[in-house]
């Protein structure tokens, strides 16, 4: 499905002295929350239209830093009250990548990275005169991404310009944190909910586009290209099948990765209820339910049947490997992994 910046702001609007001043920052107001800041479980979230002032759902960050004989590395939890995207980072999953790019008298650093078969996840520090701690609302950057062979797959882009690509990710959510004078974090986590993503490894993402909007209404948008190299952990992926039979709902597949779980179910009749769709959960072993923050839904008005697809924020690295499938209104789908 192709998605562009437009429709973001319609559905949501080895050594401390070794990092980079952009990254350092970054560090800097968030090492402490990674150490007081308990696990939460997920919560429920919803989409709403929202304007472009506050085009956002809240993707928090907090930084951790460590020695390396060779590099310091940084890391980040990429959405603190994201429980899946917490468990792969605790297992390596995320990559730094330290990348810093100058244009148009901006400069970008790419700080972390993390793409598993479903999510991608973006985090940034931009420098610029156009931050002002005082008056910068939101930011809002526009991108494109290659393979390794060059070959767009994927754009956040105006919808006045032209995407080539087949379109991989939506229900994309920007985050702006820790705003200084000249320079603040910016982070993205998007979802792939009905494609599996191929490899980034080699993969080029291209900034094209950096938007700022401003507390007195005021926007700047300017035009540049920020271009970084991406390297990725290997993705690793477990189907699941359904272990008993619920009349009326049809489990088209399931499968877990690194930080997420994508589900596609059918169900008889036309749904048109979206708060009925994000009420269906994804339970563990514990009891603990998972919801999904964004869903891609198929009416089949010839079949009167409706394909939902979902991606919830759980782990293939989680301990509890029991699951289940709630949706409201039908009996309880058990899942169990496929040999």
């Amino acid at each position: 499905m192709k998605r562009n910046a437009d429709d973001l702001v319609r559905e949501d609007m080895n050594k401390e002295q070794e990092l980079p001043a952009s990254i350092r920052s970054a560090f800097d107001q968030s090492y402490e929350q990674i150490r007081q800041q308990s696990k939460k479980k997920a919560k429920k979230s919803w989409l709403k239209p929202v304007s472009a002032a506050v085009a956002a759902l809240a993707l928090s960050s907090a930084v951790l830093l460590t020695n390396d004989t060779a590099l310091a590395k940084l890391q980040a939890f990429l959405g603190i009250n994201d429980p899946g995207l917490e468990t792969a980072v605790e297992n390596g999953d995320l990559q730094y990548i330290g990348q810093t790019q100058e244009s148009e008298n901006i400069t970008i650093t790419l700080a972390n990275f993390f793409a598993d078969a479903y999510r991608l996840g973006l985090q940034l520090t931009i420098e610029s005169d156009h931050i002002s701690k005082d008056n910068l609302n939101y930011l809002s950057f526009e991108y494109r991404l290659f393979d390794a062979d060059g070959k767009e797959i994927n754009a956040l882009v105006s919808d006045t310009k032209e995407i080539a690509g087949p379109g991989i990710y939506s229900g994309g959510e920007f985050q702006l944190t820790d705003v200084k004078n000249n320079i603040a974090t910016l982070e993205l986590l998007e979802e792939s909910t009905t494609t599996t993503a191929p490899s980034l490894e080699g993969a080029q993402l291209v900034v094209e586009a950096v938007h700022f909007f401003k507390k007195d209404g005021g926007i700047t948008s300017v035009d540049g290209k920020w271009a970084f190299d991406l390297t990725s952990e290997n993705v690793v992926k477990q189907v699941y099948v359904a272990e008993n039979s619920v009349p009326g709902l049809t489990l088209e597949q399931a499968s877990i990765t690194n930080g997420s779980m994508q589900v596609s179910y059918k169900i008889n009749g036309i749904n048109e209820d979206e708060n009925d769709i994000f009420e269906t959960a994804l339970v563990n072993g514990n009891g603990e339910s998972f919801y999904a923050k964004s869903a891609n839904v198929e009416r089949l008005n010839e079949e009167q049947q409706t394909v939902i697809s979902l991606v919830f924020p759980y782990s293939v690295w989680n301990e509890q490997s029991s699951l289940s499938l709630k949706v409201k209104g039908y009996e309880e789908l058990k899942l169990v992994e496929k040999e």
